[in-house]
């Protein structure tokens, strides 16, 4: 390499004070000219890919010199145990991650979008991916699918899903989120908003786990989803999720059946620190056909109680200790901000055994009410 400055040319030395050549920046001895070309798209191996919408570079091999600037082709040239590290702007593609446990991160939820561009679902796992393939750091939008319009986990996928805004997507079923034949995601810090199913049959709006399908739900909103059958916010089937300080509120149910959250054919949730409240009619309720549901409630927040929940002869609750029917005092649901009020009776009422970040103890809800 060589500059002219003052008249002057200099030329960079190619060896450093020990004789050894000097390495480029794409860790080889230097090209001629003012950009590296990297030995081609072929030489980068990871484990660190890197994606930037706005990246402009020729050739492309997925080094910090070179980045992608699709999602899809940095998973397609990892393997499992790497990483791809994504800048903020729209990428508007549908990926899958083909069963490769890696991670994909995104620089932050507000800023780096996934649209699927209502040409399919967002994002596919269903390869038998599990906790180590990662999703974080997104909004997930506009995709359009059979099931799962956001993100569909199936044949026993469960990946790690955190940090992530799923909204605007629709589906025949599970419009935001469908976990499907034995498939037990993990979903943390989550929003699920404003998705839909469409079809005559269309069940869970914004959440779905069907067939033998236990995710765990911590701190997630799940609001505004509509269906146009049972469960507008979550739909479950013969599955036994978990949820802990969620909030299923402002959904709706065409048939007016579980708006909040409906439950069929052997399935067992459990329920702490969540909240349903302002669903557009029945919080929960049981499938009236049904054979052994049941579910488990502590230290939550049901509007109406355990006389509101429609258990049509055939569930099973468990009404557990701490359970409460209590405005929970919203800071603004008209604009969707479904933090707590400060005068909320909801904080520090949650299981005495579950902390928030603040070490006391934790809240009722989605969002913990956090002393500075």
């Amino acid at each position: 390499d060589s500059v002219q400055i003052a008249g002057t040319w200099y030329v960079a030395p190619t060896t450093d004070i020990e004789g050894n050549p000097r390495p480029s920046p794409a860790g080889t001895i230097p090209d001629m000219g003012a950009y590296e070309h990297e030995n081609g798209a072929g030489d980068y191996n990871g484990p660190v890919w890197y994606v930037d919408a706005s990246a402009t570079l020729p050739y492309a091999n997925g080094s910090a010199f070179a980045k992608f600037i699709k999602i899809q082709l940095a998973i397609d040239a990892s393997t499992s145990g790497d990483t791809v590290l994504v800048a903020a702007g729209t990428y508007v593609e549908n990926i899958n991650f083909n069963g490769k446990n890696i991670a994909v991160i995104g620089a932050a939820r507000g800023t780096t979008i996934i649209d699927g561009n209502q040409t399919d679902r967002v994002v596919t796992f269903e390869s038998g991916e599990d906790s180590t393939a990662v999703l974080i750091g997104f909004t997930i939008q506009n995709g359009s699918a059979s099931n799962g319009g956001g993100i569909y986990c199936n044949n026993s996928s469960s990946p790690s899903l955190y940090d992530l805004i799923i909204t605007n997507n629709t589906a025949n079923g599970g419009g935001g989120v469908h976990c499907f034949n034995g498939s037990s995601p993990s979903l943390e810090n989550i929003s699920i908003i404003n998705n839909s199913v469409t079809d005559n049959n269309g069940r869970g709006g914004g959440f779905r786990c069907t067939t033998n399908s236990n995710p765990t739900l911590v701190n997630v909103l799940i609001s505004g989803n509509t269906a146009s059958q049972e469960g507008g916010g979550v739909f479950i089937y013969n599955s036994d999720p978990s949820f802990v300080n969620v909030t299923i509120s402002g959904n709706l149910s065409s048939t007016s059946e579980g708006d909040g959250i409906f439950i069929k054919n052997n399935s067992s949730p459990n329920l702490v620190n969540t909240i349903l409240w302002g669903n557009a009619s029945n919080e929960i309720e049981f499938a009236s056909v049904d054979d052994s549901s049941s579910i488990t409630i502590s230290y939550s927040n049901i509007e109406g109680g355990q006389d509101s929940i429609v258990t049509n002869d055939n569930g099973t609750v468990t009404w557990g200790d701490g359970n409460v029917d209590i405005d929970p005092l919203f800071v603004d649901v008209d604009n969707d901000d479904y933090h707590l009020l400060a005068s909320s009776q909801l904080i520090n009422a949650g299981d005495p055994a579950i902390f928030d970040s603040d070490g006391s103890r934790a809240d009722i809800g989605a969002y913990p009410y956090l002393n500075s």
